[in-house]
């Protein structure tokens, strides 16, 4: 950074002397170390010899060791970095700017205002640089410097520890809020057995949906998108690495209109030709009048520092409710474990992850599984162990759900002896804050829908009579610290539409 903010012609913010005051400061007094350490990295020291003290500093208080000047003389002598941080003479004579430790954190907040000013710069330099570079791709040269920027807010929201006491208030209001709406506190998923299960999908959570190809994973993630930004005027991103944008538009259009399936409509198959064309128009006239909520990004092999950058901006002129991936395995990670699939994919997780909770808004990202379910004997029931590439998917996600069609294997029943036939077994193997189990839910995947049970689109009473009295069946009882127990279903009424 120092090299770049050399090249301008203006001196770069900096204020060496309160550098020195602080370095003094946290050699002086224990509890301004503390201080120091706790609010600053060393690239906030623009002096390189400073930023060799302060990183002795981190290096001695890590391993126990007492800071002061003597430690830390010995530490740099030791590394042989003595000479290059001023010489003995110069850092011991840090100790000589100030009298105590009294004023430091407000001296660490205006090194903390320099850095960031000086990281500003640099980002513009850069950006200005690569701008001229005509080899590079315009979206990464933007998805770096928002990188950056990034990076700097992080280091600035220097947000001191907040007491119980602090949080009450809060608390109860959000409390009073939610006893107006009781057992839905996030974006609704429109599934109740699933609202009950987790209240909603929550702000600043990554849920994943993982399943085998064919298990329905584009149409829930549909579902819950039309949920969300038609039914609940929430602002819906949606990053399509898979399949383009008109496609998934077809498919929309095809769970509004009755009477045609995905296929028929991406095949022309219409019955009355042209003039059923405007009714079908007409029919799925919503998507056109509220589809302004639903944002599709279909640009294919779209890296974690791209998406970030892209949520952000989008964000910063529609506040999102959700924003949703397909799929983790088609990203690009930040290039840090370039060669190796399992860094790469562990990457991308904690990017979304971070994202999650950066913007307080729910993250749903779909992944594939490993081909392991379909060696298994049985019921080719997926497992954690199953989520492809990568552990720390399974570590950064609050809620994993898995997907699974019988009816898809040939399995025709149930362990109660229930059709599996139209029906989609959701099983939450994870939910960091609430139950796990497995729901079953109706589906009709040639119209990409998804519904409790009974409760299908455009079913008449007539139809299903039993309809009105049957509730979606749920199989769980435990939580999520709770494995002992087998899931077990439970009968399912003689008459159950399934």
């Amino acid at each position: 950074m120092t090299a770049i903010l050399q090249k301008t012609t203006h001196l770069p913010p900096q204020a060496l002397p309160i550098e020195r005051a602080v370095l003094g400061a946290a050699m002086l007094e224990a509890s301004a170390t503390a201080t120091a350490l706790s609010l600053l990295a060393p690239e906030a020291f623009y002096q390189p010899g400073h930023q060799l003290v302060f990183s002795a500093m981190q290096a001695l208080q890590a391993s126990g060791s007492a800071v002061d000047q003597l430690t830390v003389v010995q530490y740099l002598r030791g590394k042989g970095t003595l000479e290059r941080a001023g010489g003995i003479g110069y850092v011991a004579g840090l100790t000589s700017q100030v009298n105590s430790g009294a004023h430091i954190e407000a001296h660490c907040r205006i090194l903390l205002e320099f850095h960031a000013r000086r990281t500003v710069i640099t980002a513009g330099t850069l950006l200005q640089t690569h701008g001229y570079d005509e080899g590079r791709d315009a979206l990464e040269v933007l998805a770096e410097a928002q990188q950056q920027l990034m990076g700097l807010h992080t280091v600035l929201d220097q947000r001191p520890a907040q007491t119980v006491a602090d949080h009450f208030d809060a608390v109860f209001a959000k409390l009073e809020q939610d006893v107006l709406k009781p057992g839905m506190t996030g974006v609704p998923t429109g599934l109740m057995e699933l609202n009950d299960s987790t209240g909603g999908w929550q702000p600043g959570d990554l849920i994943i949906i993982a399943a085998r190809p064919a298990m329905g994973k584009t149409a829930v993630m549909l579902h819950a998108a039309r949920e969300a930004g038609l039914d609940h005027d929430k602002h819906v991103f949606i990053a399509s690495l898979e399949m383009p944008a008109a496609q998934l538009v077809q498919r929309l259009v095809s769970s509004e209109v009755e009477g045609y399936s995905n296929s028929d409509l991406r095949r022309g198959n219409v019955r009355g030709g042209v003039e059923e064309v405007a009714s079908i128009r007409q029919k799925a006239a919503r998507l056109k009048t509220l589809g302004h909520r639903l944002h599709v990004d279909d640009t294919p092999g779209v890296s974690i520092q791209q998406l970030r950058a892209k949520c952000h901006r989008l964000h910063a002129e529609h506040p999102l409710g959700l924003i949703m991936v397909d799929y983790i395995q088609l990203m690009k990670g930040d290039g840090k474990g370039r060669g190796n699939r399992e860094q790469e994919i562990a990457s991308i997780s904690r990017g979304l992850k971070e994202l999650a909770k950066e913007l307080n808004v729910p993250v749903i990202a779909l992944s594939q599984l490993s081909r392991d379910v379909e060696k298994r004997g049985g019921q080719k029931r997926p497992q954690l162990a199953d989520l492809r590439e990568s552990g720390a998917i399974e570590q950064d996600a609050d809620i994993i759900m898995f997907l699974w069609r019988g009816e898809y294997y040939k399995i025709d029943e149930y362990d109660d002896g229930s059709p599996t036939a139209g029906t989609l077994l959701m099983d939450i193997a994870k939910n960091r804050n609430g139950s796990v189990g497995e729901i079953i839910v109706g589906c009709n995947l040639r119209r990409g829908l998804i519904y409790d049970l009974g409760t299908e689109p455009g079913t008449s009473a007539e139809e299903l009579p039993a309809a009105a009295e049957y509730q979606p069946r749920r199989i769980t009882t435990s939580t999520q610290d709770d494995f002992s127990q087998p899931l077990v279903l439970p009968d399912a009424p003689p008459d159950a539409p399934f």
